[in-house]
Protein backbone atom coordinates (compact mmCIF):
# COMPACT_ATOMS: atom_id res chain seq x y z
CA UNK A 1 0.00 0.00 0.00
CA UNK A 2 1.06 3.41 -0.82
CA UNK A 3 1.81 5.73 2.08
CA UNK A 4 2.17 9.99 1.78
CA UNK A 5 5.64 10.92 1.35
CA UNK A 6 7.85 11.28 4.63
CA UNK A 7 5.87 8.47 6.57
CA UNK A 8 7.43 5.32 7.97
CA UNK A 9 5.16 2.28 8.63
CA UNK A 10 6.54 -0.41 10.88
CA UNK A 11 5.42 -3.92 10.89
CA UNK A 12 2.42 -3.64 12.75
CA UNK A 13 1.79 -0.99 10.42
CA UNK A 14 1.99 -3.04 7.36
CA UNK A 15 0.30 -6.29 8.37
CA UNK A 16 -2.60 -4.04 8.78
CA UNK A 17 -2.40 -2.18 5.36
CA UNK A 18 -2.41 -5.87 4.02
CA UNK A 19 -5.16 -6.82 5.59
CA UNK A 20 -7.07 -3.80 4.48
CA UNK A 21 -5.95 -4.70 1.46
CA UNK A 22 -7.71 -8.19 1.74
CA UNK A 23 -10.33 -7.23 2.99
CA UNK A 24 -11.12 -5.03 0.29
CA UNK A 25 -10.27 -7.30 -2.28
CA UNK A 26 -12.14 -9.85 -0.71
CA UNK A 27 -15.29 -7.50 -0.92
CA UNK A 28 -14.93 -6.81 -5.14
CA UNK A 29 -14.78 -11.05 -5.04
CA UNK A 30 -17.87 -11.20 -3.65
CA UNK A 31 -19.33 -8.56 -5.25
CA UNK A 32 -18.25 -9.91 -8.69
CA UNK A 33 -19.39 -13.39 -7.92
CA UNK A 34 -22.53 -12.82 -6.20
CA UNK A 35 -23.47 -10.54 -9.47
CA UNK A 36 -22.61 -13.38 -11.63
CA UNK A 37 -24.71 -16.01 -9.53
CA UNK A 38 -28.06 -13.68 -9.53
CA UNK A 39 -27.12 -13.01 -12.99
CA UNK A 40 -26.81 -17.20 -13.83
CA UNK A 41 -29.99 -17.88 -11.70
CA UNK A 42 -31.56 -15.28 -13.27
CA UNK A 43 -30.97 -16.54 -16.67
CA UNK A 44 -32.19 -20.25 -15.91
CA UNK A 45 -35.22 -19.06 -14.42
CA UNK A 46 -36.38 -16.77 -17.77
CA UNK A 47 -34.89 -19.77 -19.71
CA UNK A 48 -37.91 -21.75 -18.12
CA UNK A 49 -40.10 -19.14 -18.58
CA UNK A 50 -39.51 -19.01 -22.02
CA UNK A 51 -39.61 -22.55 -22.40
CA UNK A 52 -42.89 -23.10 -20.66
CA UNK A 53 -44.69 -20.25 -22.66
CA UNK A 54 -43.06 -22.08 -25.85
CA UNK A 55 -45.11 -25.12 -24.96
CA UNK A 56 -48.38 -23.23 -24.21
CA UNK A 57 -48.11 -21.76 -27.61
CA UNK A 58 -47.18 -25.24 -29.41
CA UNK A 59 -50.18 -27.12 -27.41
CA UNK A 60 -52.55 -23.79 -28.64
CA UNK A 61 -51.20 -24.45 -32.16
CA UNK A 62 -51.99 -27.87 -31.90
CA UNK A 63 -55.54 -27.58 -31.06
CA UNK A 64 -55.84 -25.13 -34.27
CA UNK A 65 -54.29 -27.78 -36.03
CA UNK A 66 -57.47 -30.40 -35.08
CA UNK A 67 -59.83 -27.67 -36.22
CA UNK A 68 -60.16 -29.34 -40.08
CA UNK A 69 -60.33 -33.03 -39.29
CA UNK A 70 -63.17 -32.49 -36.57
CA UNK A 71 -65.44 -29.70 -38.54
CA UNK A 72 -64.94 -32.09 -41.46
CA UNK A 73 -65.88 -34.87 -40.05
CA UNK A 74 -68.52 -33.30 -38.86
CA UNK A 75 -69.85 -32.07 -42.20
CA UNK A 76 -70.08 -35.56 -43.33
CA UNK A 77 -72.28 -36.65 -40.39
CA UNK A 78 -74.43 -33.07 -40.16
CA UNK A 79 -74.05 -31.28 -43.38
CA UNK A 80 -74.34 -27.59 -42.07
CA UNK A 81 -76.92 -26.02 -44.73
CA UNK A 82 -77.66 -23.08 -42.46
CA UNK A 83 -78.32 -19.62 -43.53
CA UNK A 84 -77.60 -17.03 -40.53
CA UNK A 85 -75.08 -16.28 -37.56
CA UNK A 86 -77.48 -18.35 -35.44
CA UNK A 87 -77.56 -21.40 -37.47
CA UNK A 88 -73.78 -21.70 -37.38
CA UNK A 89 -73.54 -21.15 -33.70
CA UNK A 90 -76.24 -24.08 -33.22
CA UNK A 91 -74.26 -25.99 -35.80
CA UNK A 92 -70.92 -25.09 -34.11
CA UNK A 93 -71.91 -26.10 -30.42
CA UNK A 94 -72.67 -29.55 -31.88
CA UNK A 95 -68.99 -29.67 -32.27
CA UNK A 96 -68.06 -30.06 -28.62
CA UNK A 97 -70.91 -32.74 -27.93
CA UNK A 98 -70.23 -35.01 -30.80
CA UNK A 99 -68.99 -37.78 -30.07
CA UNK A 100 -65.70 -37.88 -31.05
CA UNK A 101 -64.67 -34.37 -29.21
CA UNK A 102 -63.08 -36.17 -26.55
CA UNK A 103 -60.32 -37.59 -28.99
CA UNK A 104 -59.32 -33.96 -29.67
CA UNK A 105 -58.08 -30.98 -26.86
CA UNK A 106 -60.88 -29.52 -25.24
CA UNK A 107 -59.30 -25.94 -25.53
CA UNK A 108 -61.28 -25.20 -28.20
CA UNK A 109 -63.95 -22.41 -28.38
CA UNK A 110 -65.46 -21.91 -31.39
CA UNK A 111 -67.25 -18.17 -32.17
CA UNK A 112 -69.51 -17.50 -35.56
CA UNK A 113 -68.55 -14.25 -37.61
CA UNK A 114 -71.69 -14.76 -40.03
CA UNK A 115 -73.74 -16.98 -41.29
CA UNK A 116 -70.69 -19.08 -42.76
CA UNK A 117 -67.37 -17.75 -41.02
CA UNK A 118 -66.33 -18.55 -37.81
CA UNK A 119 -63.07 -17.51 -35.45
CA UNK A 120 -61.31 -20.34 -33.37
CA UNK A 121 -59.84 -19.46 -30.48
CA UNK A 122 -57.24 -22.81 -28.85
CA UNK A 123 -55.98 -22.22 -25.48
CA UNK A 124 -52.67 -23.63 -24.53
CA UNK A 125 -50.99 -24.04 -21.31
CA UNK A 126 -47.77 -25.75 -19.85
CA UNK A 127 -46.44 -25.55 -15.98
CA UNK A 128 -49.11 -22.33 -15.61
CA UNK A 129 -48.05 -20.14 -18.26
CA UNK A 130 -50.62 -20.08 -21.04
CA UNK A 131 -51.07 -19.40 -23.92
CA UNK A 132 -54.13 -18.40 -27.21
CA UNK A 133 -54.12 -18.40 -30.97
CA UNK A 134 -56.74 -17.79 -32.88
CA UNK A 135 -57.60 -17.99 -36.76
CA UNK A 136 -60.33 -17.54 -38.57
CA UNK A 137 -62.04 -20.39 -40.83
CA UNK A 138 -64.86 -19.97 -43.70
CA UNK A 139 -67.48 -22.67 -44.61
CA UNK A 140 -68.05 -22.84 -48.18
CA UNK A 141 -71.35 -24.31 -49.72
CA UNK A 142 -71.15 -27.43 -52.44
CA UNK A 143 -72.86 -26.67 -55.42
CA UNK A 144 -72.54 -28.75 -58.48
CA UNK A 145 -71.54 -27.59 -62.28
CA UNK A 146 -74.23 -24.66 -63.88
CA UNK A 147 -76.10 -27.21 -66.32
CA UNK A 148 -79.67 -29.09 -67.29
CA UNK A 149 -77.33 -32.02 -69.07
CA UNK A 150 -80.24 -34.58 -68.35
CA UNK A 151 -82.01 -35.38 -71.75
CA UNK A 152 -84.51 -37.82 -70.52
CA UNK A 153 -86.54 -39.18 -67.45
CA UNK A 154 -84.41 -42.44 -67.19
CA UNK A 155 -81.32 -42.33 -68.59
CA UNK A 156 -79.35 -45.63 -68.67
CA UNK A 157 -76.56 -47.50 -70.46
CA UNK A 158 -78.17 -50.83 -69.57
CA UNK A 159 -80.93 -51.86 -71.40
CA UNK A 160 -84.13 -51.08 -70.20
CA UNK A 161 -87.01 -53.79 -69.69
CA UNK A 162 -89.94 -51.57 -68.74
CA UNK A 163 -92.56 -54.27 -68.97
CA UNK A 164 -93.90 -53.88 -65.55
CA UNK A 165 -96.25 -50.23 -64.45
CA UNK A 166 -93.54 -47.76 -64.42
CA UNK A 167 -95.03 -43.87 -65.57
CA UNK A 168 -92.98 -41.76 -67.15
CA UNK A 169 -93.79 -38.23 -68.61
CA UNK A 170 -92.89 -34.71 -68.69
CA UNK A 171 -91.94 -31.31 -70.16
CA UNK A 172 -88.80 -30.35 -71.88
CA UNK A 173 -88.79 -27.14 -73.60
CA UNK A 174 -90.16 -24.64 -71.08
CA UNK A 175 -92.00 -24.71 -67.80
CA UNK A 176 -93.34 -21.72 -65.27
CA UNK A 177 -90.46 -21.33 -62.91
CA UNK A 178 -91.77 -18.61 -60.32
CA UNK A 179 -94.49 -16.32 -60.08
CA UNK A 180 -94.85 -12.25 -60.07
CA UNK A 181 -95.55 -10.39 -56.61
CA UNK A 182 -96.12 -7.36 -55.53
CA UNK A 183 -97.63 -5.14 -58.22
CA UNK A 184 -97.43 -7.41 -60.99
CA UNK A 185 -96.20 -5.24 -63.86
CA UNK A 186 -97.68 -2.49 -66.02
CA UNK A 187 -95.46 -1.56 -69.06
CA UNK A 188 -96.03 1.00 -71.67
CA UNK A 189 -95.77 0.12 -75.65
CA UNK A 190 -91.80 0.41 -76.36
CA UNK A 191 -90.87 -0.03 -73.45
CA UNK A 192 -87.08 -1.95 -73.23
CA UNK A 193 -86.60 -2.73 -69.98
CA UNK A 194 -88.72 -3.42 -67.00
CA UNK A 195 -88.43 -4.47 -62.97
CA UNK A 196 -90.95 -6.86 -61.40
CA UNK A 197 -90.87 -9.04 -58.47
CA UNK A 198 -91.58 -12.20 -58.07
CA UNK A 199 -92.58 -15.06 -55.59
CA UNK A 200 -88.91 -16.70 -55.71
CA UNK A 201 -85.98 -16.28 -58.28
CA UNK A 202 -83.95 -19.10 -57.30
CA UNK A 203 -84.25 -21.23 -60.41
CA UNK A 204 -83.00 -18.00 -62.51
CA UNK A 205 -79.93 -16.74 -63.66
CA UNK A 206 -78.86 -13.63 -65.55
CA UNK A 207 -79.11 -14.40 -69.13
CA UNK A 208 -81.79 -16.30 -69.03
CA UNK A 209 -84.62 -16.25 -71.18
CA UNK A 210 -88.61 -15.72 -69.99
CA UNK A 211 -92.17 -14.74 -71.11
CA UNK A 212 -94.90 -13.16 -69.16
CA UNK A 213 -97.09 -14.80 -69.42
CA UNK A 214 -96.88 -18.11 -70.17
CA UNK A 215 -97.68 -18.90 -73.39
CA UNK A 216 -95.73 -18.90 -76.95
CA UNK A 217 -97.47 -15.41 -78.22
CA UNK A 218 -96.85 -13.56 -74.98
CA UNK A 219 -93.33 -10.90 -74.87
CA UNK A 220 -90.17 -12.21 -74.11
CA UNK A 221 -87.28 -11.28 -71.82
CA UNK A 222 -83.82 -11.80 -71.11
CA UNK A 223 -83.42 -11.58 -67.46
CA UNK A 224 -80.25 -8.62 -67.36
CA UNK A 225 -80.50 -8.49 -63.26
CA UNK A 226 -81.38 -10.42 -60.37
CA UNK A 227 -81.43 -8.61 -56.82
CA UNK A 228 -83.06 -11.01 -54.11
CA UNK A 229 -86.79 -11.78 -55.34
CA UNK A 230 -86.61 -8.72 -58.26
CA UNK A 231 -85.59 -9.13 -61.64
CA UNK A 232 -84.61 -6.97 -64.24
CA UNK A 233 -85.84 -7.52 -67.38
CA UNK A 234 -84.57 -6.34 -71.33
CA UNK A 235 -87.45 -7.16 -74.44
CA UNK A 236 -86.37 -8.85 -77.17
CA UNK A 237 -85.70 -9.19 -79.49
CA UNK A 238 -86.80 -5.25 -79.20
CA UNK A 239 -89.20 -3.18 -77.09
CA UNK A 240 -92.72 -4.25 -76.10
CA UNK A 241 -94.77 -4.04 -79.20
CA UNK A 242 -98.08 -3.84 -77.00
CA UNK A 243 -98.84 -2.49 -73.34
CA UNK A 244 -97.84 -5.66 -70.90
CA UNK A 245 -100.29 -5.52 -67.73
CA UNK A 246 -99.95 -8.60 -65.58
CA UNK A 247 -101.32 -8.90 -61.82
CA UNK A 248 -99.45 -10.68 -59.20
CA UNK A 249 -99.75 -14.34 -59.19
CA UNK A 250 -99.02 -14.45 -63.22
CA UNK A 251 -96.85 -17.19 -64.14
CA UNK A 252 -93.48 -16.34 -65.22
CA UNK A 253 -92.24 -19.04 -67.97
CA UNK A 254 -88.64 -20.01 -68.61
CA UNK A 255 -87.20 -20.77 -71.69
CA UNK A 256 -84.20 -22.91 -70.29
CA UNK A 257 -82.43 -22.60 -73.87
CA UNK A 258 -82.67 -19.45 -76.55
CA UNK A 259 -80.97 -17.90 -79.05
CA UNK A 260 -78.28 -14.91 -77.11
CA UNK A 261 -78.28 -13.01 -80.16
CA UNK A 262 -80.37 -12.12 -83.19
CA UNK A 263 -78.55 -13.42 -86.45
CA UNK A 264 -79.93 -11.87 -89.65
CA UNK A 265 -77.95 -14.14 -92.28
CA UNK A 266 -77.45 -18.14 -91.13
CA UNK A 267 -74.73 -20.02 -92.85
CA UNK A 268 -74.59 -23.59 -92.76
CA UNK A 269 -72.38 -24.57 -90.58
CA UNK A 270 -73.01 -21.44 -88.17
CA UNK A 271 -72.09 -20.46 -84.46
CA UNK A 272 -74.84 -19.18 -82.10
CA UNK A 273 -74.82 -17.51 -79.29
CA UNK A 274 -77.15 -19.30 -77.05
CA UNK A 275 -77.87 -19.01 -73.53
CA UNK A 276 -76.92 -21.91 -70.94
CA UNK A 277 -74.51 -23.48 -73.13
CA UNK A 278 -73.53 -26.47 -70.28
CA UNK A 279 -76.55 -27.95 -70.88
CA UNK A 280 -76.38 -29.29 -74.86
CA UNK A 281 -74.30 -32.23 -75.17
CA UNK A 282 -71.89 -32.68 -78.98
CA UNK A 283 -73.57 -34.86 -81.36
CA UNK A 284 -77.21 -34.15 -79.69
CA UNK A 285 -79.98 -32.47 -82.30
CA UNK A 286 -81.77 -29.57 -81.61
CA UNK A 287 -85.00 -27.73 -83.72
CA UNK A 288 -84.61 -24.07 -84.06
CA UNK A 289 -86.81 -22.04 -85.86
CA UNK A 290 -88.46 -25.25 -86.84
CA UNK A 291 -85.22 -26.25 -88.22
CA UNK A 292 -83.27 -29.18 -86.85
CA UNK A 293 -79.47 -29.05 -86.78
CA UNK A 294 -76.57 -30.88 -85.13
CA UNK A 295 -74.76 -30.02 -82.19
CA UNK A 296 -70.94 -29.99 -83.16
CA UNK A 297 -69.14 -28.13 -81.22
CA UNK A 298 -69.75 -25.65 -78.10
CA UNK A 299 -68.15 -23.07 -75.60
CA UNK A 300 -69.58 -22.76 -71.92
CA UNK A 301 -68.24 -20.68 -69.36
CA UNK A 302 -70.99 -19.61 -67.99
CA UNK A 303 -70.93 -16.06 -69.42
CA UNK A 304 -72.40 -13.94 -72.45
CA UNK A 305 -70.09 -15.66 -75.10
CA UNK A 306 -71.55 -19.14 -74.52
CA UNK A 307 -72.18 -20.49 -78.42
CA UNK A 308 -73.18 -23.56 -80.27
CA UNK A 309 -71.58 -24.58 -83.51
CA UNK A 310 -74.68 -25.73 -85.60
CA UNK A 311 -74.75 -28.45 -88.48
CA UNK A 312 -78.50 -28.21 -90.43
CA UNK A 313 -79.69 -30.78 -91.20
CA UNK A 314 -82.72 -30.16 -93.62
CA UNK A 315 -82.71 -26.64 -94.51
CA UNK A 316 -82.23 -23.74 -92.20
CA UNK A 317 -84.14 -20.64 -91.12
CA UNK A 318 -83.45 -16.81 -93.18
CA UNK A 319 -82.85 -15.53 -89.59
CA UNK A 320 -82.89 -16.33 -85.92
CA UNK A 321 -84.12 -13.55 -84.13
CA UNK A 322 -82.71 -13.11 -80.41
CA UNK A 323 -84.81 -15.23 -77.76
CA UNK A 324 -85.75 -17.83 -80.27
CA UNK A 325 -86.04 -21.33 -78.05
CA UNK A 326 -83.27 -23.36 -78.95
CA UNK A 327 -85.63 -26.79 -78.57
CA UNK A 328 -83.27 -29.80 -77.27
CA UNK A 329 -84.26 -33.12 -78.18
CA UNK A 330 -85.51 -34.57 -74.37
CA UNK A 331 -87.58 -37.97 -74.23
CA UNK A 332 -89.15 -40.21 -71.44
CA UNK A 333 -86.45 -42.91 -71.48
CA UNK A 334 -82.79 -43.00 -73.17
CA UNK A 335 -80.75 -46.41 -73.46
CA UNK A 336 -76.94 -47.02 -74.80
CA UNK A 337 -78.50 -50.60 -75.61
CA UNK A 338 -82.36 -51.88 -76.35
CA UNK A 339 -85.98 -50.41 -74.10
CA UNK A 340 -88.24 -52.96 -73.92
CA UNK A 341 -91.72 -52.27 -72.97
CA UNK A 342 -94.78 -54.13 -73.17
CA UNK A 343 -96.03 -55.25 -76.51
CA UNK A 344 -99.38 -53.65 -76.81
CA UNK A 345 -101.02 -50.31 -77.19
CA UNK A 346 -101.39 -50.03 -73.60
CA UNK A 347 -97.44 -49.08 -73.11
CA UNK A 348 -98.07 -46.27 -75.35
CA UNK A 349 -99.86 -44.08 -72.39
CA UNK A 350 -97.07 -44.89 -70.07
CA UNK A 351 -94.07 -43.19 -71.79
CA UNK A 352 -94.85 -39.44 -72.88
CA UNK A 353 -92.86 -36.34 -72.63
CA UNK A 354 -94.60 -33.12 -74.02
CA UNK A 355 -97.70 -34.69 -74.59
CA UNK A 356 -96.38 -37.00 -76.92
CA UNK A 357 -96.47 -40.45 -76.93
CA UNK A 358 -92.73 -41.52 -76.90
CA UNK A 359 -93.75 -45.08 -78.04
CA UNK A 360 -94.94 -46.11 -81.44
CA UNK A 361 -96.74 -49.45 -82.42
CA UNK A 362 -96.21 -49.77 -86.25
CA UNK A 363 -99.19 -51.90 -87.76
CA UNK A 364 -98.04 -55.60 -86.92
CA UNK A 365 -95.11 -54.89 -85.50
CA UNK A 366 -93.44 -54.65 -82.00
CA UNK A 367 -93.80 -51.28 -79.78
CA UNK A 368 -90.13 -49.58 -80.23
CA UNK A 369 -89.38 -46.00 -78.22
CA UNK A 370 -87.58 -43.03 -78.61
CA UNK A 371 -84.40 -42.95 -76.79
CA UNK A 372 -83.39 -46.80 -77.61
CA UNK A 373 -79.36 -47.09 -78.39
CA UNK A 374 -78.50 -44.35 -78.53
CA UNK A 375 -75.98 -43.21 -79.80
CA UNK A 376 -74.85 -40.74 -77.05
CA UNK A 377 -74.63 -43.41 -74.72
CA UNK A 378 -72.71 -45.79 -76.68
CA UNK A 379 -69.58 -45.55 -75.56
CA UNK A 380 -68.83 -48.59 -72.86
CA UNK A 381 -69.64 -48.10 -69.50
CA UNK A 382 -66.45 -48.50 -67.56
CA UNK A 383 -65.65 -44.74 -69.41
CA UNK A 384 -66.30 -42.08 -67.09
CA UNK A 385 -67.85 -40.22 -70.09
CA UNK A 386 -71.16 -41.09 -68.31
CA UNK A 387 -71.12 -38.82 -65.06
CA UNK A 388 -69.24 -35.77 -67.34
CA UNK A 389 -72.42 -36.19 -69.69
CA UNK A 390 -74.59 -35.71 -66.70
CA UNK A 391 -73.06 -34.01 -64.10
CA UNK A 392 -70.40 -31.94 -66.01
CA UNK A 393 -67.25 -34.00 -63.72
CA UNK A 394 -65.35 -36.72 -63.62
CA UNK A 395 -65.84 -39.90 -61.54
CA UNK A 396 -62.66 -38.59 -59.36
CA UNK A 397 -63.81 -34.62 -59.05
CA UNK A 398 -67.39 -35.89 -57.63
CA UNK A 399 -66.01 -37.94 -55.55
CA UNK A 400 -63.74 -35.53 -54.65
CA UNK A 401 -66.23 -32.39 -54.23
CA UNK A 402 -69.16 -35.26 -52.39
CA UNK A 403 -67.42 -37.43 -49.87
CA UNK A 404 -69.63 -40.66 -48.70
CA UNK A 405 -72.09 -39.37 -46.50
CA UNK A 406 -72.62 -42.66 -43.45
CA UNK A 407 -75.41 -43.12 -41.39
CA UNK A 408 -74.79 -41.97 -37.06
CA UNK A 409 -74.85 -44.39 -34.79
CA UNK A 410 -77.95 -45.96 -34.88
CA UNK A 411 -78.33 -46.41 -38.81
CA UNK A 412 -80.11 -43.43 -39.78
CA UNK A 413 -79.56 -39.90 -41.90
CA UNK A 414 -80.63 -36.50 -41.21
CA UNK A 415 -83.14 -35.60 -43.75
CA UNK A 416 -82.29 -34.73 -47.40
CA UNK A 417 -83.83 -31.37 -47.78
CA UNK A 418 -82.30 -29.74 -51.12
CA UNK A 419 -79.04 -31.50 -50.29
CA UNK A 420 -76.25 -32.79 -52.43
CA UNK A 421 -75.65 -36.26 -51.20
CA UNK A 422 -73.42 -39.48 -51.68
CA UNK A 423 -74.33 -42.80 -50.43
CA UNK A 424 -73.55 -46.74 -50.03
CA UNK A 425 -76.19 -48.87 -52.24
CA UNK A 426 -76.59 -50.55 -48.96
CA UNK A 427 -77.90 -47.36 -47.57
CA UNK A 428 -80.58 -46.32 -49.83
CA UNK A 429 -83.47 -47.75 -47.76
CA UNK A 430 -81.97 -46.15 -44.43
CA UNK A 431 -81.67 -42.69 -46.71
CA UNK A 432 -84.71 -42.35 -48.43
CA UNK A 433 -87.53 -45.11 -47.89
CA UNK A 434 -90.83 -44.32 -46.59
CA UNK A 435 -90.04 -39.89 -46.91
CA UNK A 436 -89.49 -36.86 -49.25
CA UNK A 437 -86.43 -35.80 -49.80
CA UNK A 438 -84.95 -33.45 -52.46
CA UNK A 439 -81.88 -32.38 -54.15
CA UNK A 440 -79.21 -34.66 -55.64
CA UNK A 441 -78.27 -38.21 -54.62
CA UNK A 442 -75.68 -40.22 -55.64
CA UNK A 443 -75.43 -44.17 -55.16
CA UNK A 444 -72.15 -45.92 -55.05
CA UNK A 445 -73.19 -49.62 -55.67
CA UNK A 446 -75.69 -52.26 -56.79
CA UNK A 447 -79.60 -51.84 -55.14
CA UNK A 448 -80.15 -54.98 -53.55
CA UNK A 449 -83.50 -54.64 -51.26
CA UNK A 450 -86.60 -53.99 -53.04
CA UNK A 451 -88.02 -50.09 -53.12
CA UNK A 452 -91.32 -50.87 -51.73
CA UNK A 453 -92.39 -48.04 -49.57
CA UNK A 454 -94.06 -44.93 -50.22
CA UNK A 455 -90.79 -42.72 -51.28
CA UNK A 456 -90.66 -39.33 -53.00
CA UNK A 457 -87.90 -37.66 -54.10
CA UNK A 458 -87.46 -34.41 -55.90
CA UNK A 459 -84.47 -33.73 -57.72
CA UNK A 460 -82.16 -36.17 -59.52
CA UNK A 461 -80.93 -39.82 -58.65
CA UNK A 462 -77.73 -41.15 -60.28
CA UNK A 463 -77.06 -45.03 -59.39
CA UNK A 464 -73.25 -45.58 -60.11
CA UNK A 465 -74.32 -49.16 -60.22
CA UNK A 466 -77.48 -51.17 -61.15
CA UNK A 467 -80.82 -51.27 -59.55
CA UNK A 468 -81.16 -54.85 -60.03
CA UNK A 469 -84.67 -54.73 -60.71
CA UNK A 470 -85.71 -53.39 -57.27
CA UNK A 471 -88.06 -50.54 -58.31
CA UNK A 472 -90.58 -52.37 -57.63
CA UNK A 473 -92.94 -50.47 -54.99
CA UNK A 474 -94.40 -46.85 -55.01
CA UNK A 475 -90.81 -44.98 -55.71
CA UNK A 476 -92.03 -41.42 -56.92
CA UNK A 477 -89.54 -38.99 -58.62
CA UNK A 478 -90.53 -35.89 -59.49
CA UNK A 479 -87.14 -35.24 -61.91
CA UNK A 480 -84.99 -37.82 -62.95
CA UNK A 481 -82.93 -40.63 -62.41
CA UNK A 482 -80.17 -42.18 -64.69
CA UNK A 483 -78.64 -45.74 -64.08
CA UNK A 484 -75.31 -46.38 -65.00
CA UNK A 485 -74.87 -50.19 -64.61
CA UNK A 486 -71.57 -52.24 -64.07
CA UNK A 487 -68.76 -52.97 -64.34
CA UNK A 488 -67.22 -50.16 -62.17
CA UNK A 489 -64.25 -51.49 -60.18
CA UNK A 490 -64.84 -51.52 -56.27
CA UNK A 491 -68.30 -50.70 -56.20
CA UNK A 492 -70.72 -52.76 -58.92
CA UNK A 493 -71.27 -56.00 -60.33
CA UNK A 494 -72.28 -56.88 -63.53
CA UNK A 495 -75.88 -56.08 -64.02
CA UNK A 496 -77.15 -55.39 -67.83
CA UNK A 497 -80.16 -54.35 -67.23
CA UNK A 498 -81.93 -51.88 -65.62
CA UNK A 499 -85.56 -53.20 -64.76
CA UNK A 500 -88.97 -51.33 -63.93
CA UNK A 501 -91.12 -53.88 -62.89
CA UNK A 502 -92.93 -52.14 -60.53
CA UNK A 503 -94.82 -48.41 -59.55
CA UNK A 504 -91.83 -46.59 -60.24
CA UNK A 505 -93.54 -42.80 -61.34
CA UNK A 506 -91.18 -40.55 -62.81
CA UNK A 507 -92.30 -36.82 -63.42
CA UNK A 508 -89.52 -34.97 -65.29
CA UNK A 509 -90.38 -31.04 -65.38
CA UNK A 510 -87.44 -29.35 -66.96
CA UNK A 511 -87.81 -26.03 -65.58
CA UNK A 512 -88.82 -27.69 -62.14
CA UNK A 513 -85.93 -29.81 -62.22
CA UNK A 514 -83.27 -27.11 -63.45
CA UNK A 515 -84.46 -25.58 -60.05
CA UNK A 516 -83.34 -27.97 -57.83
CA UNK A 517 -79.89 -28.50 -59.50
CA UNK A 518 -79.25 -25.27 -58.88
CA UNK A 519 -80.15 -24.79 -55.45
CA UNK A 520 -79.11 -28.24 -54.09
CA UNK A 521 -76.13 -27.73 -52.01
CA UNK A 522 -73.98 -30.10 -50.35
CA UNK A 523 -72.82 -29.79 -46.81
CA UNK A 524 -69.75 -27.39 -47.43
CA UNK A 525 -65.87 -27.50 -47.58
CA UNK A 526 -63.86 -25.36 -44.91
CA UNK A 527 -61.39 -23.44 -45.92
CA UNK A 528 -58.72 -21.51 -43.50
CA UNK A 529 -58.28 -17.66 -44.28
CA UNK A 530 -54.75 -16.76 -45.23
CA UNK A 531 -53.19 -13.94 -42.63
CA UNK A 532 -56.05 -14.53 -40.08
CA UNK A 533 -53.65 -16.69 -37.23
CA UNK A 534 -52.44 -14.60 -34.32
CA UNK A 535 -51.70 -14.91 -30.67
CA UNK A 536 -53.46 -13.18 -27.71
Amino acid sequence: MDTAPGVRLDGRDRGVALVITLLFTGIVLMIIVTTSATLVSGARSGGSDERRAYQALLAAESGLNTVMVRVNQRLLTTPYTGSTQADLQTWLTGLNAAPEAALFPATLSFTPQGADRFTVESRGSAGGAVKVALQDFQLTPVFLPRGLRLRAALTSLPRINATGSAQISGQSGRGEITTLAGAGVSAATGSSQITVSVADASGLITGDYVQIPPGAAAPRFRVTGISGTQLTLTGVPGPLTAALNAPAGTGVELILNAAAQTSLSVTDPMTQRVSNAADFTVGETVLIAGYAARVTGLSSSGGTTDQLTLDWLAGQPASIPEGTAVVRDVSAMRSGSTIQVKASAKALGNFQMDGQNDCAAPSGGSVTCEGSSDPLLSTDSADPFFTRQLLGLSDAELDALVPLTLPDSSGTFPPMVSGIRRIRAQDFDAALKNGVSSGVLIVDGDINSNVNGNTTFNGFIYFRGNQGGKFNGNLTVNGAVAVRGGPIEGITTDDVTTDLTGNLTVNFNAAQLRQQLLTARGGAQLTSTQGTWRQR
